[in-house]
């Protein structure tokens, strides 16, 4: 299968670019430990590997990062507390909603709020030109610099045992949650049972049915190897989930002036490589779950309708009524969403 094997081929890229990065260690006068829940062989891996090739090659050695993949130091919010820390860790790449919940940041919940985009477009726009430097700033005040934003992609349904075409239809399932109040609050407004479980807990709660389903992007899906214990993936689109690339502040500071300016050079051209990355496998990516046996399911119209009235009011007014806090900036990324449509 292409799609096997292009994931295996970035593994191996990935572990060769390690191998050969270990060469320099000794002479290194900063050492960058680097986390994620990423799995190896998948173009955030691929992006991460690049982002550590450039900032040991552009500082001739004097920065040493070293990767640790797939989970391995930890669940994100483990390893997000580490980075505000600086001393297991000193950078990351995580999801905007464990960064939200792991550092009571709001503004990073609101972009994973249901419905809240149609396109690509749409949450490239608000996210470049409304939220970047609110984000900046409110992760700056917790012990953390943002570097860029990253991609994860659209969320859809995954079940076992049958479709979830309709909202009704998903009652049938219990599923897995993110650690994340919008994500709760999205399946209570659809009054679908759900279990809170961080990302290495959630192949085995599938094989052995604690929880029958889960909402992610294909890649992940499949990358994390979730696709296997479902029998269906409901392409719901409900939420645009992007990650982010940070550092700890304290790290940052520490540098001198021309190796902090490598480490936070050119965010944009990083978002927008990231984004172009993960989009360009996704037709391939389904094609691959429909030859592992997986039914793939389009929703017409009123089906996508349907899920986006039983959650989109909902869960918007109660993220607005807990942090009233983030009204005004919701009211901007509503205004730059109405200028586009």
């Amino acid at each position: 299968m292409r799609t096997r094997n292009v994931l295996l081929g970035l593994g191996a890229l990935i572990a060769g670019t390690i191998a050969l990065g270990n060469e320099s260690e000794a002479q290194a006068q900063f050492t960058l430990n680097f986390g994620s829940v990423a799995p190896d062989g998948t173009p955030w891996a691929s992006q991460l590997v690049d982002i550590q090739n450039r900032i040991q090659t552009e500082s001739g050695g004097r920065i040493k990062v070293k990767m640790f993949l797939g989970g391995a130091l930890g669940a994100e919010i483990e390893m997000i507390q580490d980075v505000i820390r600086g001393e297991r860790l000193q950078g990351g790449g995580f999801s905007t909603g464990a960064l939200g919940e792991a550092l009571d940041l709001p503004i990073l919940q609101m972009v994973e709020l249901p419905y809240l985009f149609r396109s690509n477009a749409e949450a490239d726009a608000v996210l470049d030109d409304v939220l970047y430097t609110p984000t900046q700033q409110a992760l700056a005040a917790k012990g953390v610099t943002f570097y860029s934003w990253n991609e994860n992609g659209w969320r859809n349904m995954a079940t076992n045992g049958g479709p979830a075409s309709t909202p009704e239809q998903l009652k049938a399932y219990k599923m897995r949650s993110q650690e994340s109040p919008v994500h709760q609050n999205m399946y209570e407004a659809l009054g679908v049972q759900y279990v809170s479980k961080p990302v290495s807990e959630v192949l085995p709660a599938l094989n052995t049915g604690i929880v029958t389903g889960y909402d992610n992007t294909p890649l992940f899906s499949i990358a994390a190897g979730w696709t296997e214990p479902v029998t269906h993936y409901t392409l719901t689109r409900h939420i645009y989930q992007p990650a982010a690339v940070v550092y700890s502040k304290a790290f940052v500071d520490s540098l001198p002036p021309d190796l902090r300016e490598i480490i936070l050079r050119d965010p944009v051209g990083e978002a927008q490589r990231a984004r172009q990355g993960v989009r360009a496998l996704e037709v391939e990516l389904l094609d691959a779950m429909r030859g592992m046996g997986k039914e793939v399911t389009e929703l017409t119209n009123e089906q996508r309708v349907a899920y986006r009235k039983a959650v989109r009011s909902k869960v918007h007014a109660a993220f607005l009524s807990d942090n009233p806090d983030m009204q005004a900036l919701y009211g901007e990324v509503k205004t730059k969403l109405q200028s586009m449509r």
